[in-house]
């Protein structure tokens, strides 16, 4: 489905939805390590 959303845009708002979900993952992926470091911060407090 997100293909056929994808073809039927022009170039450039293309490119605007591929940079975009570019972005999203990056900042999903930095969020989760942010996350495991936090985690493993908590972990060697408690020691």
């Amino acid at each position: 489905m997100m293909e056929h959303i994808i073809k039927s845009l022009a170039t450039k708002d293309t490119t605007t939805v591929i940079l975009v979900l570019g972005l999203v993952r990056e900042a999903r992926l930095w969020h989760k390590q942010y996350l495991a470091y936090k985690l493993k911060d908590k972990e060697l407090k408690k020691k």
